[in-house]
């Protein structure tokens, strides 16, 4: 390996771990970083309305999983943001 292509791998590997400042919007994301995500319930609680309006029981699921997908959003939004600040 010659010295310009150290140099590229080098500016790649710092991208990618976003050490380099301006670069930073550049880095890989971790898989750890991305955990919540991993938790979201492999079913919805919430379904279509059964009639023209909901009930108080159909609407309240969907705010449940709406709350509940905030949450992991919130999550990764944290983690992806404590490597960047």
């Amino acid at each position: 390996m010659n010295d310009l292509e150290l140099r590229r791998l080098t500016e790649n590997v710092e991208r990618l771990a976003g050490e380099l400042p301006k670069n930073q919007e550049e880095a890989a994301v971790l898989i750890k970083d991305l955990a919540a995500i991993f938790q979201l319930n492999e079913k919805l609680q919430s379904a279509a309305a059964a009639g023209s309006t909901p009930t108080k029981a159909e609407f309240d699921a969907l705010v449940d999983d709406v709350a509940m997908i905030h949450r992991r959003l919130y999550a990764m939004m944290l983690a992806l943001q404590a490597r960047v600040i």
